[in-house]
């Protein structure tokens, strides 16, 4: 019996010169012979080769080498759709709607869809969350689940990552049984400043459910409904 130079496993010595029990194990050993100059070659590269700057701003290095650009802001800004939209402040535009009873945040890129509950109602939602989360309270009042629902224009205030006051736009009002209400907001991912306006919904003692992408799934699947 032989050892094999690599997995150091006793075999017959059948394979090629002996010195080796497996093809496997002889390329193993010649890669392994050359890993550390590998790693330093790679480690050289990896430390010595830079990323190219931001098109746009040209101060910031994008992730990768195929991006031209370090952020979607400085995308839109250097192909020149972010420009009057960028200097709009549209914390204030969205106070100023809510004073007027407008039911709609403004300053966003989401698409908008239109939903058609099974009860008649036109309902006017930002992003395909929002659209999926409709079809849900939709079939959850069709089996008396809940009483109603609505696309909700209820808001609170909360300190942002600024220092700043801003308002916190819930996304559905449930309306269940026992007069008990409570808010629905659909994620797609979490932002700093989210953690924050939850911060103020718990301070205020407001019943609120979140459901993001996996969540919303498993009720859709409850329920029989695709995506």
């Amino acid at each position: 019996m032989k050892t094999c130079e690599n997995c150091e496993y006793e075999h017959t010595g059948e394979y090629g010169s002996g010195r080796f029990c497996s093809l496997k194990c002889a390329r193993g050993f010649s890669t392994k012979a050359k890993r550390k100059e590998i790693n330093e070659k790679v480690s050289k590269k990896l430390t010595t080769t830079e990323l190219p700057f931001c098109k746009n701003c040209k101060t910031v290095r994008v992730k990768n080498n195929r991006r031209l650009f370090c952020s979607v802001t400085c995308s839109l800004k250097y192909r020149g759709g972010w420009t009057n939209h960028s200097k709009i402040n549209w914390s204030e535009v969205n106070k100023k709607a809510y004073r007027e009873g407008k039911n709609y945040v403004a300053g966003g890129t989401t698409k908008w869809y239109t939903y058609t509950s099974f009860d008649g109602k036109s309902i006017k939602v930002q992003g395909s969350y929002e659209l999926r989360m409709c079809k849900i309270l939709d079939h959850w009042k069709k089996e008396k689940r809940i009483i109603d629902w609505e696309y909700t224009n209820d808001r609170i205030e909360y300190i942002g990552i600024d220092g700043h006051s801003h308002n916190y736009l819930f996304d559905f009002k449930v309306f269940d049984y026992g007069k008990s209400i409570w808010y629905i907001e659909v994620k797609g991912f979490i932002k700093e400043n989210d953690y924050l306006k939850w911060r103020a919904v718990r301070e205020q003692n407001i019943p609120l459910k979140i459901f993001k992408e996996n969540e919303l799934l498993l009720l859709e699947k409850e329920i029989g409904l695709g995506a």
